[in-house]
């Protein structure tokens, strides 16, 4: 699912909150003018108003909680996202400072033992990166679906090593031979896949920061 979709999931999801809600606060209304049912049963009473208040709460005060901690991690949030692209980018091929993102590639390694050097290397930066700033990202950013891409990433990683290695034990194996590259393929396009959207990631945290700063700058 597209960064896209998933936001117009939520967004359909909070207007068919916000209808429901809207419903039972109405019909909550109609009850107690036009009978004494929440008089007569105190207990469905404040049933009722914890539903309303829960409702309230999961769908609109949390994510304004939320939104709100996002906005102000902003320039951590990019800080963290470029220190992950660092570690899924070609530092001698690529221009940071122009912009220009170059992704690594396994298959450019070489030999079995270099293409196993390479995987280990990616694995270790990847799992480092994670570890500085998962627990950050995972709390105050809005970045699950490209946290589970890297993760995702670094299990293509360890397919990819033992692909290498069975081709490795069997270097006449044509199945074996094809299967490693088409793993180290997989995990090549994954790599490819987790940069670009950390760049789209990066782009749209910049947006947001811009239109902040727009809005603090206006303020008397």
């Amino acid at each position: 699912m597209s960064n896209q979709q998933s936001r117009r999931r939520r967004r359909a999801l909070q207007v068919f909150g916000l209808v429901a809600i809207a419903v039972l606060f109405a019909a909550a209304l109609w009850i107690d003018m036009t009978t004494q049912l929440w008089q007569q049963a105190v207990i469905l009473a404040g049933i009722a108003a914890g539903l309303l208040t829960f409702l309230l709460t999961a769908l609109f005060f949390e994510q304004w909680m939320a939104r709100s901690a996002h906005k102000r991690w902003l320039p951590v949030t990019h800080l963290a996202l470029t220190d992950l692209l660092h570690a899924l980018s070609d530092e001698e091929r690529s221009e940071f400072s122009r912009g220009q993102i170059v992704a690594r590639s396994i298959k450019d390694a070489g030999d079995h033992d270099s293409v196993l050097v390479a995987i280990h290397n990616e694995r270790r930066a990847i799992t480092h990166a994670l570890a500085r700033w998962a627990g950050f990202l995972a709390a105050s950013a809005d970045v699950q679906e490209l946290m589970d891409h890297i993760a995702e990433l670094a299990l293509l990683l360890d397919e990819a090593r033992d692909a290498v290695l069975e081709a490795e034990k069997a270097p006449t194996s044509s199945p074996a031979q094809e299967a490693m590259r088409a793993a180290i393929a997989s995990a090549d396009a994954s790599i490819q896949s987790a940069v670009d959207s950390i760049e789209a990631t990066l782009g749209a945290v910049t947006r947001h920061r811009a239109t902040a700063h727009r809005a603090t700058a206006l303020q008397p």
